[in-house]
Parts: C-alpha cells; sequence; structure tokens
C-alpha cells in the first residue's frame, strides 16, 4: 500500500505519526470540561500535513458552558491578532468560507452573519467602545461566482489594505467524537477543501502579503475514518463482553474500554482486525477511491451544531475589544 497520511484538518489527529519535541511541541490546559491544547509545529514532514506555525484546538462535550467556552476562544484569538500585528487598533478582515446552502460547509457564513463590521463606523465612536476597525465578507464558493475564493479576498486586501485576515471554515476530522466539538485556529492560514480533497489556491501570508488566522470547526469525516472507528468501537465492545467484570455494564457511553490481544482479534475480527488504526484507513482508502465512493458525512444533528457554533464564535468575536 502506498504511502498515505490520514485526512484530517485537525492538528491533534495528524501529528499521531509525528515524534514530540523534534516535529512539534504539545502543551494541554484543562479548565472545567474543556480541554486547549497548543501546538508548535516546528518541521514540514510527509507524515502530516500541517505547515509550521502555532495551532490551538479547544474541544468541548456540549454546549452547557458556553462562558466558557467564549471566555477561552476570545483568549486565544486575541493572543493571536497581538502576535500578528503591532497596531493596537488593527484593521481586520474576516471571512467565512464555504456554502452557505450546505448545512455542513455553512459555518463560516453563517457566523459572518452576526459579526459586527465597523469599518464603516465614525472613527470616534469605534474608538470609544474599542471597537476592532472590522470588514466582513462571505465570497461563497468556486460553483456559485465562477471565481477563486483566494482572488475574491486578494482584490479586497489590495482596496482595504488590512493587516490581518481571520477565516473561518468548515474542516474534516477523523474522529467521529470530535465533529462540531472542536474548535481550531492556527497563524498558519488555511487550504480550503484540502480535508475532504477538493483543493483550492491557499489563504496563507505568503499569498496574501497580510498575517492570515484561521478557525475552523470540524463538520465532516470521511467514511473510511468513520468505518475504522467503528472497528475501534467493535473491539471494545468483544472485549468488555467477553470480561465478567464488564459485561453486565449497562447506560449510554462515549467508549467500550479494553483491546482484545492478538488471538482475540485475530480470532474475531480477522486479517483486517489485525491492523493498525494507520494501515486500516489506508486499506479502506485504497479500497473505496478506485469506486469513486470516498464519501464524507456529518452528524444528524448538524443543523442544531452548526447554529449553536457559529452563535458562540460571532458573538465571541463581537465581543472583542483592543
Amino acid at each position: 500500500m502506498k504511502k498515505y497520511y490520514t485526512r484530517s484538518d485537525l492538528a491533534i489527529e495528524s501529528l499521531a505519526y509525528a515524534t514530540k519535541d523534534k516535529d512539534y511541541t504539545h502543551d494541554i490546559q484543562k479548565d472545567k470540561d474543556m480541554t486547549i491544547e497548543t501546538f508548535e509545529i516546528l518541521t514540514k514532514s510527509d507524515l502530516y500535513p500541517h505547515e509550521i506555525g502555532q495551532y490551538v484546538e479547544m474541544s468541548f462535550p456540549n454546549y452547557d458552558d458556553i462562558s466558557t467556552l467564549s471566555f477561552h476562544f476570545q483568549k486565544q484569538l486575541h493572543s493571536f491578532i497581538k502576535s500578528s500585528t503591532s497596531k493596537l487598533d488593527p484593521r481586520i478582515l474576516f471571512v467565512g468560507l464555504g456554502n452557505e446552502t450546505l448545512t455542513s460547509d455553512a459555518i463560516g457564513p453563517r457566523t459572518l452573519k452576526h459579526i459586527r463590521a465597523t469599518h464603516h463606523y465614525p472613527l470616534d465612536e469605534r474608538h470609544h467602545q474599542q471597537y476592532y476597525d472590522t470588514i466582513c465578507i462571505a465570497p461563497g464558493v468556486m460553483a456559485h461566482t465562477g471565481m477563486e475564493t483566494a482572488d475574491i479576498i486578494h482584490c479586497l486586501v489590495n482596496e482595504f489594505q488590512p493587516d490581518v485576515i481571520i477565516v473561518i471554515d468548515a474542516l474534516c476530522a477523523q474522529s467521529y467524537e470530535k465533529i462540531c466539538h472542536v474548535i481550531q485556529m492556527n497563524n498558519v492560514g488555511i487550504y480550503p477543501g484540502s480535508g475532504i480533497g477538493n483543493h483550492r489556491k491557499s489563504i496563507t501570508q505568503t499569498s496574501m502579503g497580510v498575517p492570515v488566522i484561521a478557525i475552523g470547526v470540524p463538520t465532516v469525516i470521511h467514511v473510511s475514518s468513520l468505518v475504522s472507528d467503528v472497528y475501534n468501537l467493535l473491539e471494545g465492545y468483544f472485549k468488555e463482553s467477553m470480561d465478567p467484570s464488564t459485561s453486565l455494564k449497562v447506560g449510554k457511553r462515549k467508549r467500550y474500554e479494553g483491546r482484545l490481544n492478538e488471538v482475540q482479534r485475530r480470532l474475531i475480527l480477522g486479517e483486517i482486525g489485525q491492523l493498525d488504526e494507520q494501515k486500516r484507513i489506508q486499506l479502506l482508502n485504497e479500497v473505496l477511491n478506485p469506486l469513486e465512493n470516498q464519501f464524507v458525512m456529518s452528524d444528524k444533528q448538524i443543523d442544531f451544531d452548526i447554529e449553536m457554533i457559529s452563535k458562540i464564535l460571532s458573538q465571541s468575536i463581537n465581543e472583542l475589544r483592543y
């Protein structure tokens, strides 16, 4: 099988086969049920698709504690803005990437709908309220406009001369548990559509001439990754079923505990059960790609999730002050 890395836009998943402290650094913080992970990618490698730079991933189990989520999102975004420009009151171009008519791809445009644009405000009013000088656009997708999104943004950069570009987009995850439960930010930029193999022109500091901050939320998963997750669930299920101490467990759960040994995996799951997760996903991709059946999927409550997260992002951004 050919060399292949898992298709995921999330640094935490793509770095699974990289070497800590050599390829990247990693720091974890906890606040109640939230986990904030900071990655600094130090080198470019074929083992992962991400560029050198800083990545922050905020994981949350549900929307019960929106205030904590908003606090950490604002804190991280404010830090990224401060490190991207030395100006006290920078001009920021917010870009909502994606297709508003497709729910799983609508996080960018729907967030932009509720972000306060202030570029047209009188200067004294902006300074009195300590609002950032913001411009907002949801440029749509090439299928609707006939234009590369990066080209549209580049024209706006030439016209308005922003100090920072902040793009908001939907991402692709490897694990179903992360769908709409992670917010990732980076100072590297974004390659729209890369997670699902639909490559478009990059939106980065190199291509735009302006620092780019990318905000993303995973909303879809490759079917090959989902099937691999099912294998892991099956293994845990059989392990618990064979263990008298856990076979009588009842109630809702997210994961089964334990793993089968090599003999048990071969007996119950066959040859595929002997493959590690990376090789299993690799095999599934090689089986599905020639059949043009490499689907991407989203959760059944994606409408609710997109509505919630877009409001959390927009309200948090509107509360930012320089």
